[in-house]
């Protein structure tokens, strides 16, 4: 009998960490990276890497930036740590570093197409193409990539699939890659219920994923993310989404709504990566899309989960 007890609380309880929900707090830390080069605008993906504590910031623009000796955000104010600025031929949308296989992985959004890609350095000529296609949308192309602790990537495109960005559709698919890395890669698809934004204008009330990553083996945070022209003002939530390995289905919980729970104005949130390796400080960073007004500056923004 205690035997069958102990397993009874060992199953109900392994049960509740799985099903455990996660939150985050504002950290108190944001800041607006000056323009310490003309070149460091348009910033749409960040990738912190724990082995060497290098920051890698990318542009949508083509360029490569990497940081260096960064212990909180306002170290990023000083030249001095901005160790690598150069120009690449990809107009990334987001960057991943696999640890246990050395290899990064990005999103290129040109004009008309849109690409994963992968190699040992970002500026590797050898790099090797994972999937490429027309956009689905006007400028919204593959947006999301994470890197799971088991090597399995996940990406996602900002809008939907081609047949997936309309208004009345509300949910879109998850692609992920348990070996990318294999000569003919499988990908399994996960649907997502995605947010609209039916009060914004134009292409923008389809709303958008901007950037995911990944908690641990399974669970991956979203970042969805509006902007309302009229009131010149951005909504943004982070969702944590849990995969039914069942049904393929990615179940989603509010992890932090930034519009009630971040103390001041959001601007055009692109980018995030841990802090830390036990991964429990967040960082987020906006596209300032080449401009500077309300929403549109170089904003960093650190969470903590509770």
């Amino acid at each position: 009998m205690r035997q069958l007890c102990t397993l009874v609380f060992f199953l109900l309880t392994a049960n509740a960490v799985s099903g455990q929900s996660l939150q985050f707090r504002f950290e108190g830390d944001s800041l607006t990276i000056p323009l310490i080069r003309d070149s460091l605008r348009g910033i749409s993906g960040l990738e912190i890497v724990p082995t060497t504590g290098e920051w890698h910031l990318v542009s949508d623009r083509g360029w490569h930036f990497i940081f260096t000796n960064i212990r909180t955000i306002h170290d990023l104010n000083d030249s001095s740590r901005l160790t690598v600025a150069q120009k690449t031929p990809f107009w990334f949308e987001g960057i991943r570093f696999d640890v246990k296989t050395g290899t990064y992985f990005w999103a290129d959004e040109h004009e008309y197409v849109t690409a994963i890609q992968y190699g040992k350095t970002i500026r590797d000529s050898a790099s090797q193409v994972l999937l490429k296609m027309p956009l689905p949308g006007p400028n919204k192309g593959l947006e999301g990539l994470a890197i799971t602790s088991s090597g399995a990537l996940w990406i996602v495109p900002e809008a939907g699939w081609e047949g997936e960005t309309r208004m009345h559709q509300d949910t879109i698919t998850f692609f992920r890659y348990a070996n990318p890395l294999a000569p003919d890669p499988v990908v399994e698809r996960f649907s997502y219920p995605i947010n609209r934004c039916p009060f914004a204008q134009g292409e923008e009330r389809l709303g958008g994923i901007s950037e995911i990553l990944a908690l641990d083996d399974k669970r991956i945070l979203v970042l969805e993310r509006c902007y309302d022209a009229n009131q010149k003002r951005v909504t943004a939530n982070l969702y944590l989404a849990t995969p039914n390995e069942t049904n393929h289905i990615l179940r989603k919980e509010l992890a932090f709504d930034f519009n009630s729970q971040f103390p001041g104005t959001i601007c055009n949130l692109e980018a995030m990566a841990w802090m830390d390796e036990q991964k429990q400080m967040l960082v987020l960073i906006a596209d300032d899309n080449f401009r500077r007004n309300k929403t549109l500056r170089n904003q960093v923004i650190v969470l903590r989960r509770r």
